[in-house]
């Protein structure tokens, strides 16, 4: 039995002609990521689980996390967590994806240089 007949399906044009390319320079002053429902975030170190900051947003996380990493902590110990008002928590990046995350929501290059690497 076949299903998938063509005479079935509606054919639509589109029209690309008012279509614009838009180039949207990077904003300087970078971005935040917002969890629904988060009331707060805080910046773990693992494997101790030391809370290392606590922020009201992740825009405020951005510059602990590279501080941290210029103090010689290595990315894959950093995490950034979210907490709703009920206590109930969850991740939202960690390791070397927090580190470039936090670098391009401060609006610099995404460059990795001062990660140490996994060992």
């Amino acid at each position: 039995m076949n299903t998938n007949d063509d005479a079935d399906l509606e054919r639509v044009e589109f029209d690309f002609s008012r279509a614009k390319l838009v180039n949207r320079p990077s904003s300087p002053d970078g971005f935040g990521i917002v969890i629904d429902g988060a009331v707060g975030y805080s910046l773990r170190l693992i494997p101790s689980n030391k809370i290392l900051g606590r922020f009201a947003s992740t825009r405020e996380a951005w510059p602990a996390v590279l501080a941290e990493i210029e103090r010689g902590i290595p990315a894959k110990c950093l995490v950034l967590d979210w907490h709703w008002a009920n206590g109930r928590t969850g991740r939202v990046s960690s390791g070397r994806n927090l580190v470039f995350t936090a670098r391009s929501g401060l609006g610099l290059d995404g460059a990795r240089r001062n990660m140490r690497a996994a060992s």
